[in-house]
């Protein structure tokens, strides 16, 4: 059987620039030029402690982290907030969720939010529809962050999903590297944060999208 486990920022959730926005504001605020190159590179997979730790400071304690984590995601939440279009999830993505649902097909989510972010989505997107907190992973202080492969390992391990039945969905060369790292051998890459051409000499990858309307052909 086919395992399904979905990143979820720029992934079922259109919200990279919304994140771009947020991030730039923040590093503004605390007298750092974010480029979007920078911004590329280093925040589209990683968590928030090792983006604020690279850009803000190496010895950044944990309870400072948490402090400046909630600030950033104070300025992503308002984003999300400011218009009711932007709070949907990614096109074709709800009709999949009840087709999986429908065929008795398992999914989950892996992503590099923390809870909080996780509660959000919960409340504004109602991601409760399709997902239960057994059924999401997400950044916690004990738990490297991707592209390590753990994230991807404790999923599979909680749920019992084989990595050679699991199909993951991710939008960012570090979320690939954590499911291949995991032993996953199929990665769906959705082309929306790095473009169709990111994804060239993966093997692992096994088909590039756009969005969800033509997602069955990866079905059984």
């Amino acid at each position: 059987m086919t395992n399904i486990i979905f990143d979820f920022n720029g992934t079922l959730f259109q919200d990279t620039q919304m994140h771009r926005e947020a991030w730039g504001r923040f590093m503004a605020r605390h007298g750092v030029e974010l480029t979007d190159d920078d911004f590329y590179k280093y925040m589209c997979g990683p968590p928030n402690d090792a983006i604020l730790r690279r850009f803000l400071r190496p010895d950044l304690t944990d309870d400072e982290v948490v402090a400046l984590a909630a600030e950033k995601e104070a300025f992503y939440h308002a984003t999300v907030l400011s218009d009711p279009a932007l709070q949907q999830l990614t096109d074709g993505a709800p009709e999949l969720l009840d087709r999986l649902r429908a065929r008795g097909i398992p999914f989950a989510i892996a992503t590099g939010s923390a809870k909080d972010n996780v509660d959000f989505y919960m409340d504004t997107l109602h991601i409760d529809r399709w997902f239960d907190y057994d059924h999401v992973f997400y950044a916690e202080r004990h738990l490297p962050g991707k592209p390590d492969p753990t994230i991807y390992r404790l999923a599979m391990e909680k749920l019992g999903f084989r990595p050679e039945d699991t199909l993951v969905v991710e939008d960012a060369l570090a979320g690939i590297r954590s499911a291949v790292g995991a032993g996953v051998r199929r990665v769906v890459a959705i082309d929306t944060t790095l473009g169709p051409d990111a994804f060239g000499g993966i093997p692992e990858v096994v088909g590039v999208i756009h969005d969800f309307t033509d997602f069955d052909r990866f079905l059984p």
